[in-house]
């Protein structure tokens, strides 16, 4: 994770590669990764005050959409223009009209300091203005402070290459199961990112604990069904060892033990892990790896968990709901 590298123009992306286990409840209710290192700041929030009265005046000239692509932003850490586009641009007439109606938008949100964007650039498929990253900027944070008053300021860190990589990763994720979502006419009920779908636990022992999915996802067969069925899912893009992904695996069982998630909810939610590498054969291989060493763990339950492949499981997970 302290690799501060440029990434690699050819690296795979979850969005170009995707028996779901139902939680039955009439309540819809309410993500961190392995990879969540960071390089010390680099200053990107450095540069001339914003005044309170041009911040007054930067509010007001927001608009709800505007405001939405901020929340996302500070919700997902780091947002392509791609990933914008997805999650706020879908009621245009074509893709290329929400793609040059994006491009606006975030241009003009970058000029207010609302959006920032990193000195790395996305190469391959996320080059030109579509490999620029996001993050929330100065003025920007401070809005979002003043509407969340128990927020404080926060520190900006450059990313590392990794930890990039797989907050991109997480929220290619996230727009695939959308996307998929929608084709299939099922609906996401909830779609939580890494620290909002934190959960916290005591162990055996009685010491605290904290589980941070990467994502933690409740979708509807159909809009409108009361039946949802709910996932935590793990990307994993080939850079942790085996022994963390069972420790993973294992801290799953011990909060379930803890009985916390079904109280609340009326169930546990299936344990998704999404499985890449740079090389398609590695990936296969630590795909049948993690399947045996979590079949022969005695404290893993086999049917807890499903290991898939990345670019299948947001299609897999949206077309599962049909056959529960």
């Amino acid at each position: 994770m302290s690799d501060s590298t440029p990434l690699p123009a050819d690296y795979p992306t979850a969005s170009n590669r995707e028996q779901t286990n139902t939680q039955a409840s009439t309540k819809r209710a309410a993500t961190g990764a392995t990879n969540t290192a960071a390089l010390p700041s680099t200053g990107s929030h450095t540069g001339p005050r914003i005044s309170n009265r041009r911040l007054a005046d930067i509010r007001t000239s927001l608009s709800d959409r505007d405001l939405a692509i901020l929340a996302s932003v500070e919700r997902y850490r780091f947002l392509t223009a791609r990933h914008l586009q997805a999650l706020h641009f879908t009621d245009h007439a074509s893709p290329d009209s929400a793609s040059r109606t994006c491009r606006r938008v975030l241009s003009r949100l970058r000029g207010l300091r609302i959006l920032g964007v990193l000195d790395r650039r996305i190469g391959g498929i996320r080059a030109g203005s579509e490999g620029l990253v996001h993050y929330v900027d100065t003025a920007g944070d401070r809005i979002q402070r003043e509407s969340t008053q128990s927020r404080t300021r926060r520190r900006f860190d450059e990313p590392s290459a990794r930890f990039l990589d797989h907050t991109l990763a997480i929220a290619d994720m996230a727009t695939a199961v959308m996307d998929a979502a929608r084709t299939h006419g099922a609906e996401v009920v909830k779609i939580d990112p890494e620290h909002h779908a934190t959960r916290t636990y005591q162990d055996g022992y009685s010491v605290p604990q904290v589980l941070r999915p990467d994502l933690y996802i409740e979708l509807a067969a159909t809009l409108g069904a009361e039946e949802v069925s709910a996932f935590f899912i793990e990307v994993d893009l080939g850079h942790e060892s085996l022994p963390t992904l069972v420790g993973k695996s294992l801290a799953y069982e011990d909060y379930r033990a803890t009985g916390s998630e079904q109280r609340q909810y009326g169930g546990f939610p299936q344990v998704i892990w999404a499985m890449d590498a740079y090389r398609e054969t590695t990936a296969i291989r630590r795909r049948k790896s993690l399947n045996d060493a979590i079949e022969r763990n005695q404290r893993t339950a086999t049917s807890l968990y499903r290991i898939l492949a990345l670019p299948e499981t947001a299609e897999a997970l949206v077309q599962g709901l049909h056959h529960d």
